[in-house]
């Protein structure tokens, strides 16, 4: 008989796609081939109250169960979850009844505080985050306008760091994406390096592999276009800078935004061959990345950079800025290119060198395809979750 093993992550129905979703996906995969029943426990984000109802002491909705691709998800309504500290503090009585006493947890999310309701019951868990904290939110706070969602996550931070370093201080092991989290993780206490593994996001080499023929002429940007950490303005300057000199090439904006496209593109001197992708499918995406010159990431910062990861399985060269995640599956001039800074002009001119040199982005495709394989396929990584899931306490 399968043993139960629980997921604590984000509300996998709401976000549907990314990098927080791929993870725990994998994981529950991996999970179920060494004999467990993997089910999800995560924040009902579609149901949150408002600010004014939890103010007014509203009852909290109803919390649901449904099926997320082939396992239970167990969707509850956090106790005030506007502050980020409680996004996942789930009723007592709900998490008990889920999980019982001896069922093997994990937190598999963007940050840790996906492991509070393991905390909050004295369990025993596992935590695979993308980011610490801070580094997960800071760029969304410092550049956020003043409103009430700014007040409360300032309001909240030294919470939140608490919470975070009990959860990292009481996890049974700890696995993060890239070795940049992981010394973010040991400027905190480096007493934890003993438990701490590198585990990178795999890919599905299968769906996400080299087309036979891509016509490199378009860019590829993938994220959500108004959030101020993909720092996408960076790509839009550095593509007006080569754009002129290389008149084939087009911008290919995959993602969702605030902002309307137009709002975004005002005033660019090549909006006419910027074009903005937004609710297309999977397979959709896969072709864009597949077809590309290269995959660009801009980003201030990235705990891992899964679309990076995507774009080197499918033989697409990625040209990114050193910003944490990436630098751990980038290699200057064997599969893409590593800016030392954040300047257009350098962005635009590693545009151009890829750009113009044919030899140049056959070699580098050879190269990403062939590192991809060896380093984040699926079978690559599934050793590194076996041994997360069956490891005892360090």
């Amino acid at each position: 008989m399968e043993r139960p093993l629980c997921i604590s992550t984000l509300d996998l129905a709401f976000f549907r796609h990314g990098g927080v979703v791929t993870k725990a996906m994998v994981f529950a995969r991996i999970a179920q081939e060494e004999g467990f029943e993997p089910f999800f426990v995560t924040p009902s984000v579609d149901l949150h109250r408002t600010v004014k109802r939890s103010l007014l002491l509203r009852k909290a909705p109803p919390s649901r169960v449904i099926r997320f691709g082939r396992y239970t998800c167990h969707q509850l309504s956090a106790l005030l979850p506007e502050l980020e500290s409680n996004a996942h503090r789930f009723p007592r009585e709900h998490l008990e009844r889920i999980l019982g006493t001896s069922t093997p947890c994990f937190a598999v999310s963007g940050n840790n505080h996906a492991a509070r309701p393991f905390l909050d019951l004295g369990m025993d868990f596992s935590i695979w985050p993308g980011a610490t904290y801070w580094e997960d939110c800071r760029h969304r706070i410092a550049n956020a306008p003043w409103s009430m969602r700014k007040v409360l996550d300032l309001a909240t931070k030294s919470t939140s760091e608490a919470l975070e370093r009990n959860i990292f201080e009481k996890a049974r092991h700890i696995a993060v994406d890239t070795r940049y989290t992981r010394d973010c993780a040991l400027r905190m206490n480096s007493s934890w390096a003993g438990k701490i593994t590198v585990i990178p996001v795999p890919v599905d080499t299968d769906a996400y592999q080299p087309m036979a023929e891509p016509s490199r002429n378009s860019l590829v940007f993938i994220g959500r276009l108004s959030d101020p950490r993909k720092n996408l303005k960076l790509l839009l300057d550095a593509f007006s800078l080569c754009g002129e000199s290389l008149p084939q090439l087009e911008l290919h904006l995959i993602g969702s935004s605030d902002s309307p496209e137009q709002e975004l593109l005002r005033g660019h001197p090549l909006a006419s061959r910027v074009r903005w992708l937004h609710g297309i499918s999977e397979e959709e995406k896969i072709r864009h990345i597949q077809d590309a010159l290269a995959l660009v990431i801009p980003s201030f910062q990235e705990g891992y950079g899964i679309t990076g990861a995507e774009a080197l399985a499918c033989g697409t060269p990625v040209i990114s800025t050193r910003c944490g995640g990436t630098e751990d599956y980038v290699i200057p001039d064997e599969n893409g290119f590593l800016l030392q800074g954040f300047d257009p002009s350098e962005m635009a001119d590693a545009i151009r060198r890829l750009a113009k040199d044919i030899a140049l982005q056959q070699r580098l495709s050879r190269q990403a395809r062939a590192h991809a394989l060896q380093h984040l396929s699926i079978t690559a990584v599934r050793p590194l979750l076996q041994n997360l899931i069956h490891a005892r306490r360090a």
